[in-house]
């Protein structure tokens, strides 16, 4: 794999994906955890802090690792879900006392 997983300063090309990436993660209802989790699953070199600094807009990854965050975006959201399967319903819900 990469000996360093961020990239080199940034192309057109690359401020686009990256843009996108930090769109998608905004937007969106996947958690920074369950991304990462994916993402390192699939093969991905960078630890969670790198992968948030990514997603806003700190850093620039290599071109592999960004096609594979999107890869991990696409798969986890491809048929609805928000978090992979068996992570649903562990967050911690508040109730109101009213």
């Amino acid at each position: 794999m990469n000996a360093e997983p961020w990239g080199t300063p940034e192309r057109h090309g690359k401020l686009d994906q990256r843009q996108q990436a930090t769109d998608r993660f905004r937007t969106g209802n996947v958690s920074l955890n369950s991304l990462w989790t994916y993402y390192f699953g699939i093969g991905g070199d960078a630890d969670e802090l790198v992968l948030d600094a990514y997603l806003n807009g700190l850093l620039v990854l290599a071109p592999g690792q960004m096609e594979l965050v999107d890869t991990a975006f696409r798969e986890l959201t491809a048929d609805g879900r928000t978090e992979p399967a068996g992570q649903q319903g562990r967050g911690i819900v508040r109730k109101d006392n009213d």
